[in-house]
């Protein structure tokens, strides 16, 4: 390997590590001659955490000869990485590709200007299983993982202005937002279905987030204590930013008595919603204090099937006729706030969430739908809505917009979202930046 490919990949070591899926791309490297059979054993070893593997995978793959960077280049475009393929290569296409589509659209949008993603044609690769051995099973899946979303992400060529009551987010700078998306697709032992589709969602977020200017991190079937571990370590990570989109895509359960909604990780525990949003409270996450943070949950939040041409019936997981694939299943738990007499003096006090707004695909005691092809109908229909509106919408009517084509769409499934101290208009002003 060239010296300067070297440099590229140490100057940009921590990205790789915390960015990519590690099962993804041994078996891409795999794949393409970079490693061995034999070879790729370590990054396997169970014994070892995820992070520890692929430390020693990016590197290893700087002792792996002339092609060893292309190849790398290569496998981390055909996932989606497309920020990480531009830190490591400026002479890359994708820099040519992001300024190609920058430039301000000056025709007039509205409410229907939106491309359907499912009217594009998909290839599909056989993807090499070298997992085979892992005590996991692995299902088969023909989701195409080097498909890139053909639809245009439609640019800003103005920004927005403070209202006289409502003041706007500072979404101007360079450093836009960071998404973080966590997938859980399969599960131990085959305790829960395994989730079909969910990839094509990654890839559209992915993409539609990157041409917006936001850095993106994806994980992928984490159990419970790596989601825990790898919560906490984005205090290290999220830094310098406008603002945070958290993802969360998973088999989801309904909590009697409380509007919280357990989520299941891979190893088949559980964790809730409102946990995952305690890691970015203004207490545990103070440099987050100010700045927006979009949590978006695609899961069930219960099984009631909502339908007004009848009765609404409850749906059992042997329902033979479903309209599609379903994210989760109910069960039954208490809330979790406990209240504590403040001590601390008025003027000195703060509340603990602000800024927070969160996105739930489905209301509360429902499922949410998911197509094995075309991916979840609620992030199908976001990803739309976002590349054409985010340029002249703020992110609340954009949710708004979501909801109305998910019934114009879909027709059975409602969204939500609710506020907690997102008292600012949040303008995500794509491709617009101010020096």
């Amino acid at each position: 390997m060239q010296d300067e490919h070297r440099r590229a990949i140490q100057n940009n070591f921590a990205s790789l590590v915390e960015q990519t899926d590690l099962d993804h791309m041994v078996s891409a490297l795999y794949e393409k001659g970079v490693f061995s059979e034999q070879m790729i054993e370590p990054y396997k070893d169970l014994t070892k955490d995820a992070r520890s593997r692929k430390r020693l995978l990016y590197r290893d793959i700087t002792r792996r000869g002339p092609d060893a960077f292309r190849n790398l280049l290569d496998a981390l475009s055909d996932a989606g990485y497309w920020d990480l393929v531009r830190d490591l290569d400026p002479n890359s296409s994708l820099h040519t590709r992001r300024t190609k589509i920058s430039a301000p659209s000056t025709s007039m949008s509205n409410e229907n200007d939106y491309v359907s993603i499912s009217t594009e044609k998909k290839k599909t690769k056989p993807r090499l299983d070298v997992y085979k051995n892992d005590s996991t099973p692995i299902a088969k899946d023909t989701t195409d993982l080097n498909m890139v979303p053909q639809y245009n992400v439609i640019k800003s060529n103005k920004f927005f202005e403070d209202g006289e009551d409502i003041k706007l987010y500072n979404t101007r700078g360079h450093k836009r937002g960071i998404i973080v998306v966590f997938s859980y697709i399969e599960f131990v032992n085959n305790i829960e279905t395994y989730r079909k589709g969910v990839d094509v969602d990654c890839q559209k977020l992915k993409y539609l987030f990157s041409e917006m200017g936001f850095r993106v991190i994806s994980y992928k079937n984490l159990t419970r204590d790596e989601t825990v571990t790898t919560l906490e370590s984005l205090k290290k990570v999220i830094v310098g930013v406008e603002c945070v989109f958290i993802v969360v895509s998973s088999h989801g359960y309904e909590r009697k008595y409380s509007s919280d909604t357990d989520i299941r990780c891979k190893d088949g525990q559980l964790i809730t919603i409102y946990e995952i949003i305690d890691y970015f409270n203004n207490k545990n996450f103070p440099a987050l204090h100010g700045i927006p943070k979009v949590f978006i949950f695609q899961l069930c939040r219960g099984s009631n099937v909502e339908y007004i041409d009848g009765p609404i019936r409850f749906v059992s997981p042997d329902d033979p006729n479903p309209p599609a694939e379903r994210d989760g299943n109910p069960t039954t738990d208490t809330g979790r706030f406990s209240q504590d007499t403040p001590r601390t003096p008025l003027n000195k006090r703060n509340r603990l969430f602000s800024d927070i707004l969160i996105a739930h695909s489905t209301l509360p005691g429902n499922v949410s739908y998911r197509d094995p092809e075309e991916g979840s109908w609620y992030i199908q229909t976001l990803c739309e809505v976002f590349a054409a509106r985010a340029h002249d919408c703020h992110v609340d009517k954009l949710f708004t917009l979501v909801d109305k084509h998910l019934h114009e769409r879909f027709h059975i499934q409602t969204s939500s979202v609710d506020k907690w101290g997102f008292n600012k208009r949040l303008y995500l002003h794509p491709g617009l930046y101010q020096d």
